[in-house]
């Protein structure tokens, strides 16, 4: 009778590791600098937002006229839903991509200054809202004026009030964050594991033996 003797398996062979360093310390440092130029884009616009936000008046807007011009730089002025219908139809028929449609607001500030101004952006194909609302009373808005120069207005209730300036911020706040991330690591070793005796490749070698 023969017995067999116990097998001791083998300890697994542990990968060795290598350092391995992330570098282009340059290129990741024009990211963040990109993005710092595009956020910097960004405040341009929003800055003025915030400051007419904090340091403005608010009131309501009625608006009094729409105002259509062309390619060549002539205005059409509209004071009727009626007229403003028939032009945005003529618009659409002939696909006219240069026409654009300017909201005219009348308002009386704090100090009871009557002021009347233009949108800060027009529309193509229609304007930004109607002259009458469903009630057939004049439309209004809520608008930020500046105190000392009243006629320049926001609209912070519109989505092209903060979509631009939002959007640059957006981009640019991520790639300001992920080049200066990026630039952080770039000279710190990482250990990986080196593959090279991987366990397929041992297999492989064995099966050609």
């Amino acid at each position: 009778m023969s017995t067999n003797p116990t097998t001791v398996p083998s300890p697994p062979v542990l990968p060795r590791h290598e350092l391995y360093v992330p570098g282009y310390a340059l290129p990741k440092l024009g990211m963040a600098l990109l993005g710092l130029v595009i956020l910097g884009s960004s405040l341009e616009k929003l800055g003025p937002l915030a400051m007419l936000a904090a340091t403005g008046g608010s009131t309501r807007a009625e608006a009094v006229r729409i105002i259509r011009t062309d390619a060549a730089g002539q205005e059409t002025i509209y004071t009727t839903d009626a007229e403003v219908l028939t032009a945005t139809k003529s618009v659409e028929e002939s696909r006219d991509r240069e026409s654009v449609f300017w909201l005219e607001y009348r308002f009386t500030t704090a100090d009871m200054q009557a002021v009347e101004t233009r949108a800060p952006f027009g529309q193509m194909v229609k304007p930004l809202q109607p002259l009458r609302d469903s009630d057939g009373l004049p439309s209004t808005i809520k608008v930020w004026y500046d105190v000392s120069n009243p006629k320049y207005i926001a609209l912070p209730g519109l989505f092209g009030t903060w979509f631009m300036p939002g959007m640059l911020a957006l981009f640019g706040g991520m790639g300001t964050f992920m080049g200066f991330m990026l630039l952080w690591y770039a000279k710190k070793p990482i250990e990986m594991p080196d593959l090279s005796r991987s366990h397929g490749e041992q297999d492989a070698g064995k099966a050609k033996a």
